[in-house]
């Protein structure tokens, strides 16, 4: 089934409808249909607009919802040295061994290629790593796990796999195949640190809100369209993450320290 799925995949014109998808996304919607196919998506996908800061009206397209806010106090942020950067459910969590980062059990891949920096994954090696899959009814907002100084922001170019969990165990090397943007982070002390957004199928749009910089944890690093994921990389020295099990759910802000 999973060589199949490959398949099939690799051969999807990804980028193409993907930036269809984008377009389509954007265009504003009149103001009365809104709330009727906004409260549509949340019931479909399971996203609580409750917690979304302001009326759904006001968002002028489905690219802006995807992208809604949070009202205050929606995602208190923890008194720990490392918190989860997004809402979303964990795909791994573990070390970074021989320069490698698990993708699922049983498959790995190279930090080197996910960064496109061999000097940044060098430093980096002997760390811990944390994968966290958004889906399209998640908060898709991606913050700080923890404070730090943003050097640069790095986008590298690549394709639009799916990001779900049947293609991350159909593909290989998936998340260092897809377009993404990588944050070059320095924590206290000189521990280096990166986040990366994956970019995905039907991802319509991702931005980056803070290219360089002091950064709290907590403040907010970037947002993307529809869902996607999130890595992060903490070099040696510096806070460890958790032990969670796949499939976990996280909440952006809550304690990641193990």
């Amino acid at each position: 089934m999973y060589a199949v799925r490959s398949f099939l995949l690799h051969c999807l014109p990804k980028v193409a409808l993907s930036r269809a998808c984008g377009a389509v996304c954007s265009l504003p919607l009149p103001r009365w249909l809104r709330p009727q196919l906004y409260g549509w998506f949340a019931r479909r996908y399971g996203a609580d607009l409750a917690e979304v800061d302001g009326e759904l009206a006001g968002f002028r397209s489905l690219q802006a919802f995807f992208q809604r806010p949070l009202r205050a106090g929606a995602r208190p942020v923890a008194e720990a040295t490392l918190v989860w950067p997004c809402d979303g459910r964990v795909v791994t969590v573990g070390p970074v061994a021989q320069g490698r980062i698990e993708q699922v059990k049983g498959r790995d891949y190279a930090l080197a290629d996910l960064l496109g920096d061999p000097e940044l994954a060098a430093r980096l090696a002997g760390g811990a790593q944390a994968t966290i899959y958004l889906a399209p009814g998640d908060y898709h907002r991606v913050h700080a796990p923890f404070a730090a100084v943003v050097r640069k922001v790095v986008a590298l170019p690549g394709t639009l796999f799916p990001v779900n969990p049947p293609a991350v165990h159909s593909i290989r090397d998936l998340f260092a195949r897809n377009s993404r943007h990588v944050f070059h982070c320095e924590l206290a002390g000189g521990v280096p640190a990166a986040v990366v957004m994956v970019g995905a199928y039907n991802v319509g749009h991702t931005s980056v809100t803070l290219a360089a910089g002091p950064v709290a944890r907590g403040g907010e690093l970037g947002r993307f369209g529809f869902g996607s994921t999130a890595i992060v990389v903490v070099g040696p020295g510096g806070p460890a993450f958790a032990s969670v099990t796949p499939e976990q759910r996280v909440r952006m802000g809550g304690s990641a320290a193990g």
